[in-house]
């Protein structure tokens, strides 16, 4: 079987797969026609997807969308206002990075939201994926990529399986080029949802960097139709790669069995649990963090733990009384310069505030 014919197996067999399988989630199929709201919806749930699981995400998009419904509402939110939302989420510096997307694009595009692959990467806090995440879930503009579960699909089916250590044999440069000979096939596969659009090719060619769409720019013959409305055919194979490697080839235990893939895949039944790089009893890699009670809690956690205190404390709390809130074993001679060195570091990440004694969420 050659290679062509490998992908033209693979995008068939998935296109089947998502007619059957397709997730319904609150941020795809959108029926709105003002550009900039899409993508606006498309950005929230991508910055909420980075660290957080869809159930939990599912709940926390509705309430975040009802608290700052428009790109505008959230560009003018205060940081107390956007933390406050963000409750529930965790990792709450993502909360402040997509308040300053908003802000740039308000301030910069006139709220016209940036369909350019390089003008979505001038905006601080959007990196390739969310940039081409956003060409093709808001503006169907095909555009390769790789997020944990793609790079996982491709490796597995066309490559192998990965190391015991968790790495990848290929390097995402390998694999973003396969990722667009996999879309061009798969845009032109006969089994996908028929809803016409127009050559795969040329459509990536539009706003594309190199780089970004599996080897730089595509010949590019005229430039595709104003407003990037092309048909589902970009947003939805991205949808069925993602599904895909949510319920069936997941990290750890994936589904061989009941893989429609497990004839065509190289990794079927191959897969083997994750080893740590780490020996036992080495803590080199280690981040940064202490023992609690007993167990190993990194400094990550401690951050939320303190802005979850405040999110509940709008007169503020003074150092000992959080350390008393967030540390079982709190002992303030011992633990008092661990948990400044914190405290600080959420001060410079513009989480929180002092204002005399006291730390409160910021404004």
């Amino acid at each position: 079987m050659t290679k062509a014919q490998h992908i033209a197996a693979f995008t068939e067999m998935m296109w089947e797969w998502y007619r059957r399988h397709k997730r319904v989630l609150p941020w795809r199929d959108l029926k709105i026609k003002d550009d900039t709201q899409r993508a606006y919806l498309v950005l929230v749930s991508e910055i909420m997807l980075q660290q957080t699981q869809v159930p939990r995400v599912e709940i926390m998009f509705k309430k975040f969308i009802r608290t700052f419904p428009s790109l505008e509402a959230l560009a003018h939110a205060s940081n107390r206002d956007v933390i406050l939302a963000w409750r529930g989420m965790g990792y709450n510096s993502r909360a402040l990075r997509l308040r300053d997307a908003a802000k740039k694009i308000v301030q910069y595009f006139g709220l016209q939201f940036p369909q350019n692959m390089e003008e979505l990467l001038s905006i601080k806090g959007i990196g390739p994926y969310t940039a081409a995440a956003v060409r093709n879930f808001a503006f169907n503009l095909p555009t390769p990529c790789l997020d944990t579960n793609i790079r996982r699909i491709l490796h597995r089916v066309f490559i192998g399986p990965e190391r015991r250590d968790g790495t990848w044999r290929k390097n995402d440069k390998y694999l973003l080029k396969l990722a667009g000979e996999v879309l061009d096939i798969a845009l032109l596969s006969p089994t996908r949802p028929a809803r016409g659009a127009p050559s795969p090719t040329l459509l990536r060619s539009s706003g594309a960097t190199e780089g970004q769409a599996g080897g730089g720019q595509r010949r590019r013959q005229r430039p595709p139709p104003l407003g990037g409305r092309v048909g589902d055919g970009g947003k939805d194979w991205h949808a069925a790669l993602m599904d895909f490697g949510s319920l069936v080839c997941t990290k750890n235990n994936p589904k061989c069995q009941q893989c429609p893939l497990r004839h065509r895949c190289t990794s079927v039944n191959r897969v083997k649990p994750h080893r740590s790089k780490l020996k036992a009893g080495s803590s080199k890699l280690r981040e940064p963090g202490r023992e609690i009670a007993g167990k190993f809690v990194p400094n990550r956690i401690i951050r939320g733990r303190i802005v979850e205190e405040l999110r509940d404390a709008p007169k503020g709390l003074a150092l000992n009384d959080i350390g008393g809130r967030v540390c079982i074993d709190w002992d303030a001679k011992e633990h008092r310069e661990w948990l400044h060195g914190i405290l600080e570091k959420l001060k410079r990440d513009a989480l929180i505030r002092s204002e005399g004694k006291r730390l409160m969420l910021a404004e």
